[in-house]
């Protein structure tokens, strides 16, 4: 028994298959004219053109890109400074120091920080009162209300900001949930 391919037709052996010409087992190609090959050749160099071209707008938005968040993570760093600043001003302020002249200073210093980072794209989310949105806000718990509709942001616990219009750092806020049956009883008492 052999292992061999049957051969589809017998009357074609394997000699009569290789020897015929590579013409009769291929189908001829129709020749084209020349307005044919030029305008096949044009297309393939229109279209190499538009894939060049959109190669370089792809590589120049990744160069912007990289470009505008290449600052991302001295900002994040900054925010923290920023953070102490405003908690030692409001104590400051807390003890009636805020006429004080270091203090004065600080708050100097607090503002033209923010400034510079506003100028590099850095803006703050606004939240308070506004509908919870989890790409700009961290919601640490809900509290329950009557006076706001629900998933609205009513306190922030920690202020969020933007580079050039991407989050790096959600707000961090308390949002409203609608009352259970118990508390609404208990608040209408």
């Amino acid at each position: 028994m052999t292992d061999e391919p049957k051969n589809p037709d017998p009357e074609l052996t394997d000699d009569a298959i290789v020897e015929a010409p590579i013409e009769e087992l291929t189908e001829p190609a129709e020749p084209q004219t020349p307005e044919e090959q030029y305008a096949e050749l044009n297309d393939r160099f229109l279209r190499l053109a538009a894939d060049y071209q959109n190669y370089k707008k792809r590589i120049q938005k990744d160069i912007q890109h990289a470009r505008d968040f290449a600052n991302e993570a001295l900002m994040k760093n900054l925010l923290t400074v920023l953070d102490d600043m405003e908690r030692a001003m409001a104590q400051a302020a807390s003890e009636n120091h805020d006429e004080d002249p270091f203090y004065q200073g600080m708050k100097l210093v607090h503002d033209n920080l923010l400034a510079t980072l506003g100028q590099h794209g850095l803006t703050e989310i606004e939240a308070a009162g506004q509908p919870f949105d989890p790409q700009l806000h961290a919601a640490l718990m809900q509290q329950p209300t009557s006076d706001v509709d629900p998933m609205i942001v009513l306190d922030v616990l920690q202020r969020g900001f933007t580079l050039k219009g991407r989050a790096i750092r959600p707000a961090q806020v308390i949002v409203s949930k609608e009352p259970d049956a118990e508390e609404a009883t208990d608040a209408d008492v």
